[in-house]
């Protein structure tokens, strides 16, 4: 029977360091973009008179701020095991997806805020030049969007995943920016403030993507499970190894992008500890080998016994 695989497992076999580089290298280029298509959008908001476009700038230098904070949490994610930190600086990582999703429901608070403020103020139609700037901004912040969660993916980092959303969140916003302005622009003064209620709709749909984003790294900050397919590799790669007759419990937790695996092996009672010793290392040394994110291995032996049944997962009784 043929072990499944996932987007998970493939992330686990990839060069940690490389992993790092790929994450750094596209929070980078999101800061780069973002700052370039803010600018742009806040001046031709300004000059042509459309709040939607000047709410939808401030959701792109948001953008930047949120991949400042994922390429943060990477480099310090990337720094080695320490005194104070044994187990790495993995979390890092994880902390950077969820400032980033807790971001996105700042933004869109405070966009829906101003954009509401708005309303009862008389003001000038938008100018329909301005939709010039907004067309080549959702193309390419659509493909930023979908280059970015496929590096996200593929990497297994939270961080780089939320920011690809950021990318996304700025695409609706845009997206309502534009409706808002087209009906302003053929509806004339009686509809003026079009583009205010759109940034009031996009401003919801931004604060729901945070809050939907906040779940994995939550998950993964309270070690939850990890994906099914990756568990059920460390298992039958395990039972693979000759000398271990099965494997009793498993329990993995993802620092970040790295994995720590805690496990109980059974093997012959007869055998010596220097043979079970050998064996529990021989174990680490092949998951190490073939899931190169494996930053340790604790094995812990145990005699085989046929008739006791098997947990493949730790879960320990008790409070």
């Amino acid at each position: 029977m043929s072990t499944p695989t996932s987007e998970a497992l493939e992330a686990a076999k990839m060069n940690p360091e490389r992993s790092l580089r790929t994450g750094q290298g596209s929070a980078l280029r999101g800061i780069l973009v973002n700052s370039a298509l803010g600018g742009a959008k806040l001046a031709a908001g300004i000059l042509g008179h459309s709040y939607a476009l000047i709410a939808d700038a401030a959701e792109s230098f948001g953008d930047v701020m949120g991949s400042c904070v994922t390429f943060i949490g990477l480099r310090l994610a990337a720094e080695p095991a320490d005194q104070t930190h044994p187990a790495g600086h993995g979390r890092a990582e994880t902390l950077a997806s969820i400032i980033t999703a807790l971001a996105l429901c700042v933004v869109g608070g405070l966009i829906f805020w101003e954009a509401a403020a708005t309303l009862s103020v008389p003001r000038q139609a938008p100018n329909p030049l301005t939709l010039l700037v907004l067309v080549p901004v959702i193309l390419i912040k659509e493909w930023m969007f979908h280059w970015m969660r496929a590096r996200g993916k593929k990497i297994g980092s939270l961080a780089v995943i939320a920011d690809a959303w950021h990318q996304r969140s700025d695409v609706v916003t845009s997206v309502a920016a534009l409706v808002g302005i087209i009906v302003a622009w053929i509806g004339g003064s009686a509809w003026s403030h079009a583009d205010s209620w759109a940034a009031m709709l996009a401003s919801v749909w931004l604060t729901g993507t945070g809050l939907w984003l906040l779940g994995p790294g939550l998950h993964e900050i309270m070690e939850g499970s990890v994906d099914p397919a990756l568990l059920q590799f460390i298992l039958e790669s395990s039972r693979s190894c000759p000398g271990i007759r099965d494997i009793d419990k498993v329990w993995v937790r993802k620092l970040g992008m790295r994995l720590m695996i805690d496990m109980h092996i059974e093997v012959d009672p007869d055998i010596s500890v220097l043979e079970g010793h050998r064996l529990a290392h021989e174990v680490k040394a092949k998951l190490q080998a073939e899931l190169p994110q494996v930053r340790d291995v604790m094995v812990h032996i145990e005699p085989y016994d046929p008739e006791r049944a098997k947990r493949p997962y730790r879960i320990q009784s008790g409070g």
